[in-house]
């Protein structure tokens, strides 16, 4: 192992053991009181357990402690947005140990550094996967003769642009939670925001109790990258504010041209490779078992092993054969999933997305896709325009006409002007009538136009109804389709084509209506750390285009329906998109009678005739 791996690899061990000290304190395992040394503010700490239960032997030791304290070397519960449930202060205090006093001395300086020290080990737990993200960036740094120093300097800098680019599976997503995760990476910590970075003007935000360095993280693969004009005002927003920028890609398509062309630092790697596995395994194992088993790391084919293999396979504690057994059988396996996959073999479909590299995994899409033709079609179709997209393509909306305004159909036809309780949203929805008749006649451009509306309310207040009496009002098609629609594609891919076909039908229906129902469902951008992140985010910033893409064509009008108005992505709001909210509230009282009398019409009389007016006895 060369230098520059070695001390980043220790690097990342004390920035590890560093984070389950100042955990100890604060569950209250350790104390810890501060000094100035040289000018320097250093923390010292000590243990607030008795240290005459250790017997010196580092590993019995070890154990001992999270035998018995192992409460205090676990982080807080989270819920799904990384925030800290409500939880009692400290953990319970294990009532046969009694607590050793803050101000209690102590002359042997050795045993109390002893004692921090096995607290530190015992809740160190160290991540293989973190260990060869930092490997990899280590080689790529290397091949592209970029030095250590040289990254700090820039890092020092405001808004820095990195473009790195590694050909390891998994890469892309293990890059950002290495340096959300840990501290390995200086003048941090950080917190990655992996979209549109409009909705934000903070370069520092409140992040899990603690203050985070905001960096922009780049979409780089084709159902993730936005386009070169959204891209452009992504950084221009970030670089303005002096916000870091991040691109990185783990296939041979690349970063984009605008961060490649501008970046500050650029990195690019070959990927897993014999020497990267050999210095994991002595990171492990140490250098003793490497040299005694080189002979069957040389046998194996690091080319087919991806990141999650080598997490997989390699563990603290466990025996060094046992983990070369399992890298050559996980990269015998991910040989024969690929031969599968050229002889079309369907049955190892579900092994081969998570062993195929991303490239491999659109292929295979576009593939499955092509040969869809005998499925159950919609009322409509895919774009004929979109570039290698099939005409017969479901997109799962329908498309309903109005009922004719002849004057026949008229008194039973559902109608914004016979709608009770809607209150704003009727009269946003009659000023559009006026303004749609203008721009029909050449008065008005649909520029000045209100175009756009999120429509909120508890479940049964009627939001569907509306878009069915809006589309007769305004005497033009609606397009109805619903996030879970959009969800039913059974990949990434798949999805976000569905978004944007089910976009082209209402353009080639306008003026039309889009009704999105349960628009909620599409959620909200989280941190690129956090579990399938990538998915969500890549959704949301699919519609975030597509609703940019409406604004500036004519003739949709776009209808959102929600129950939680709260769950939608701040970003999905604002000026441009669903700009205007209207809540529908319960119907009260006077609602309700208007809501009766216009569904019993003409029998209304009927029902509230007398009983000698119907024939019955005084």
């Amino acid at each position: 192992m060369d230098r520059l791996s070695s001390f980043l690899l220790r690097r990342l061990a004390h920035v590890e053991r560093r984070a389950v000290r100042r955990l100890a304190v604060r569950n209250g395992l350790l104390t810890m009181s501060t000094a100035i040394i040289d000018g320097h503010v250093v923390g010292c700490f000590s243990p607030a357990f008795d240290p005459s239960h250790l017997t010196g032997d580092l590993e019995r030791d070890r154990q001992w402690v999270r035998d018995h304290f192992a409460g205090f070397l676990v982080e807080a519960p989270q819920d799904g947005h990384g925030r800290s449930i409500l939880v009692p202060a400290v953990p319970v205090w294990p009532a046969r140990f009694a607590r050793r006093s803050a101000s209690e001395e102590s002359n042997d300086a050795a045993a109390l550094a002893y004692t921090v020290r096995v607290v530190a080990e015992a809740g160190y737990r160290p991540s293989v996967k973190h260990m060869v993200t930092l490997l990899l960036l280590t080689a790529a740094m290397e091949q592209s003769g970029v030095a250590l120093r040289d990254v700090g300097t820039v890092l020092r800098q405001p808004a820095p642009v990195f473009s790195v680019a590694v050909f390891a599976d998994g890469f892309e997503r293990a890059l950002p939670q290495l340096i959300e995760d840990t501290d390995v990476v200086p003048y941090g910590p950080y917190t990655g925001m992996a979209a549109d970075f409009a909705f934000t003007d903070d370069r520092w935000r409140w992040v899990d109790a603690e203050t985070r360095r905001v960096f922009l993280q780049v979409p780089v693969t084709e159902t993730n990258r936005p386009s070169r004009a959204g891209l452009r005002g992504q950084l221009l927003r970030a670089l303005a504010d002096g916000t870091p920028v991040l691109a990185v890609s783990e296939t041979h398509n690349g970063v984009p041209d605008q961060v490649d062309l501008t970046c500050d630092i650029r990195l690019t790697g070959a990927g897993i490779d014999r020497l990267l596995i050999a210095d994991l395994l002595e990171a492990i194992y140490g250098s003793g078992a490497v040299m005694r088993h080189d002979s069957s790391i040389a046998k194996l084919d690091a080319s087919a092993l991806s990141l999650d293999d080598l997490a997989i396979a390699i563990r603290p504690g466990r025996p060094i054969l046992s983990s070369l057994d399992a890298l050559s059988g996980l990269a015998a396996l991910n040989r024969d999933d690929k031969n599968d996959e050229k002889d079309g073999d369907k049955a190892a479909s579900s092994r081969r997305l998570i062993t195929q590299s991303p490239s491999e995994r659109r292929e295979q899409t576009s593939r499955d896709g092509g040969n869809s033709g005998d499925r159950t079609s919609s009322t409509s179709t895919s774009s004929s325009t979109g570039k290698g997209k099939s005409k017969g393509k479901p997109t799962g909306a329908e498309v309903i006409l109005p009922e004719p305004d002849d004057g026949v159909s008229a008194p039973t036809a559902l109608r914004v002007e016979t709608l009770t309780g809607y209150g704003a949203a009727k009269t946003w929805a009659l000023g559009l009538k006026v303004d749609l008749a203008d721009y029909l006649g050449g008065e008005l451009p649909w520029s000045q136009m209100s175009t756009k509306l999120l429509l909120s309310g508890p479940p049964g207040t009627g939001k569907t109804t509306f878009a069915r009496a809006l589309c007769n009002t305004l005497q033009i098609p609606l397009v109805v389709t619903s996030v879970s629609t959009w969800l039913q594609g059974e990949y990434l891919h798949d999805v976000l084509s569905r978004m944007a076909d089910t976009f082209a039908d209402a353009r080639r229906q306008a003026p039309s209506i889009l009704f999105i129902d349960e628009i909620d469902g599409i959620g909200k951008r989280a941190s690129a750390s956090r579990p399938y992140a990538d998915y969500w985010n890549a959704c949301v910033n699919k519609l975030l285009e597509l609703l940019d893409g409406a604004m500036k064509t004519e003739g949709v009008i776009v209808l959102g329906a929600t129950n939680r108005p709260g769950e939608i992505d701040e970003a999905i709001r604002r000026s441009g998109r669903l700009e205007t909210h209207i809540e529908i509230p319960r119907p009260d009282i006077l609602t309700l009678a208007g809501i009766l009398a216009h569904h019993l019409g003409s029998d209304l009389d009927a029902v509230t005739a007398s009983d000698t007016q119907i024939g019955g006895q005084r």
